[in-house]
């Protein structure tokens, strides 16, 4: 099965690049949402880099779900989709950890984590945009 590259099921009309970015970032939202709750909840317990690192697992779920069906509209098989979006998932988790690791002691968590963040979410855009939900 195979997508229809720019479309999502929200207004199911091709859209730019930037209004697809847009929605991916909204949904990206909710995932790192789900994110800092967790980093949060945990972060006395198993400290800042497990504690955000699990945060990113969990995140990476609710992304995942979100930009198939949301962003990127994709009927593209699971089997094909998740093992690509987990892929850029991991990568995306290494950048995280390196990025609170390298300024953990330097930047107060929330300002590292949003760095993190945004670093993580242009990364994941840009690598399943033109790799895990397109059909070519």
């Amino acid at each position: 099965m195979s997508h229809t590259h720019g479309t999502s099921i929200i207004g199911g009309a091709r859209r730019s690049s930037l209004g697809q970015l847009m929605l991916y970032g909204a949904a990206g939202a909710i995932g790192t949402a789900c994110h800092f709750v967790v980093l949060f909840v945990t972060v006395h317990l198993i400290g800042p880099v497990l504690a955000s690192t699990l945060g990113a697992v969990i995140g990476c779920i609710v992304n995942y779900a979100l930009a198939r069906q949301l962003v990127f509209a994709s009927t593209d098989s699971y089997t094909r989709t998740f093992p690509r979006f987990a892929s850029v998932a991991i990568l995306g988790i290494a950048v995280n950890a390196s990025i609170i690791m390298a300024f953990v002691d330097t930047l107060p968590l929330v300002l590292n984590q949003a760095l993190a963040s945004a670093t993580v979410l242009l990364v994941g855009y840009a690598l399943n945009n033109r790799w895990t939900f397109n059909e070519c």
